[in-house]
């Protein structure tokens, strides 16, 4: 069981936080056996928050827990047990100890429409079908390469286009259905 205590909740809460959205939050984590900090978002990658998709098993099924219904700008301070963090094996490479029960202090800046999500399926199947085609993921890739400006080698696009249908198209029909499509899977796209 997650224990949940709400530090602060903006006047405005919403959009609220769901399976398969994007969010970007910072968070500190302590031991509660001692009070220890064994995890700071803010001093790692330049102190830049988090990215992650809520729900999928990118972050530790606790903060997965943690982390629902919450809404931008809203602070949390939560208590994960063993059971939902790193279990009997602890995590050495992260200085938790067997058994630890885990305390994060939480502060979400954004929530946005996950990777995964039904409208962004609906966005890239340009003609409704219910399926995406190559020209259609093609399509939504190049928009996505322009909107974050990188340099790419021209073969980048190809290559992940290839990987996208590898990983997803399950049937070989050259499709990605709304089944095959599904956020539980990958976050390529």
């Amino acid at each position: 069981e997650v224990k949940i205590e709400v530090l602060h909740l903006p006047e405005d809460c919403s959009p609220k936080s769901k399976k398969g959205d994007l969010l970007n939050a910072h968070y500190d984590g302590f031991l509660a056996s001692d009070g220890s900090k064994f995890y700071c978002s803010r001093t790692q990658n330049e102190g830049h928050p988090k990215w992650f998709v809520l729900g999928v098993g990118q972050v530790i099924k606790g903060l997965d827990i943690a982390m629902m219904n919450m809404c931008p700008g809203e602070k949390r301070k939560v208590i994960i047990p063993p059971s939902l963090a790193y279990g009997q094996q602890g995590y050495a490479q992260g200085k938790i100890p067997p058994n630890a029960t885990l305390i994060f202090e939480i502060e979400l800046y954004a929530v946005n429409k996950g990777p995964r999500s039904v409208e962004a399926f609906n966005q890239i199947d340009k003609d409704s079908d219910r399926k995406l085609s190559q020209l259609e993921i093609s399509q939504y890739l190049k928009e996505e390469f322009a909107r974050d400006g990188k340099k790419r080698h021209p073969s980048a696009h190809d290559e992940i286009l290839a990987d996208i249908f590898k990983k997803n198209d399950h049937d070989g029909d050259g499709f990605i259905s709304a089944k095959e499509y599904n956020v539980y899977q990958h976050d390529e796209l």
